[in-house]
């Protein structure tokens, strides 16, 4: 969903926020840096960043600014208002283990996807679980596709006027009425698919996780590269395995 802001909003704030993504980001960044990214003059940067060491959300070494060890506890506090990692992990290693593709569950949050726990159907350790990318735009995703099947038009809408339409690959749909055509086939057959259109030659399928009293908590979905995933395969095989899991895991967390 996206939560509706009422009443003003301070840029000063802002600011600070993109400041700290951005040193999340890039795993570190200098001032001198920053000053080339943030559309702000160097000396109000620089209060920024004294500010958010003050309140220990940053940390400075060598002139480079890292984001403290505080905010992973804050992290890790916030992750707790989701479902029990120990749930999730279940499900999505089931699935990528039955259909020997990868597997990941992303939570939905203001309009997009966060990973929340992905894994390959040939991990054998914690070093092979996936790790590539922390959030994900719904139009061009399987499980974000399935979830925006189940909005209404003016959900769809804010959403889409919020993060438009990125084009992240050729395939990608750029259109707002081709989304909408797509989403009515979507909502009648249970489930998303992408066909490229996040990344070339990866093909998913996904489908909404809702919770016990009905809300979108986010998505899961399964794919692989085209040569291993067609449709036919989608049609035959993953969906049915893909809501076998979505069961399994809806009742795992309603328990």
């Amino acid at each position: 969903m996206i939560d509706e802001t009422s009443g003003r909003t301070l840029k000063t704030t802002r600011t600070s926020l993109e400041i700290l993504t951005l040193v999340l980001e890039y795993d570190g960044l200098t001032l001198g840096e920053l000053d080339g990214m943030v559309n702000s003059p160097k000396s109000s940067i620089h209060s920024h960043l004294n500010t958010l060491r003050e309140e220990r959300y940053l940390v400075k070494n060598d002139g480079t600014y890292n984001v403290s060890f505080r905010l992973a506890l804050l992290g890790e506090k916030a992750r707790y208002q989701y479902p029990n990692e120990t749930v999730v992990e279940e499900a999505v290693d089931g699935l990528a283990e039955t259909t020997g593709e990868e597997a990941n569950f992303t939570v939905y949050e203001h309009g997009r996807l966060l990973m929340f726990y992905g894994t390959s159907g040939n991990a054998t350790n914690k070093e092979d679980k996936i790790n590539y990318r922390s959030e994900y735009y719904l139009h061009n995703t399987a499980a974000g596709k399935a979830i925006l099947a189940e909005l209404d038009r003016p959900q769809i809408e804010r959403i889409l006027e919020k993060w438009e339409l990125p084009q992240e690959s050729e395939a990608t749909i750029t259109d707002p009425e081709q989304l909408y055509e797509e989403l009515e086939e979507t909502a009648a057959r249970g489930y998303g698919i992408v066909d490229e259109e996040f990344a070339p030659g990866l093909v998913a399928v996904g489908v909404p996780v809702r919770d016990s009293e009905g809300n979108i908590l986010g998505g899961l979905s399964v794919g692989g590269p085209k040569y291993r995933v067609d449709t036919a395969r989608i049609e035959n095989e993953l969906s049915d395995q893909l809501l076998a899991a979505l069961g399994d895991f809806e009742s795992s967390l309603s328990a």
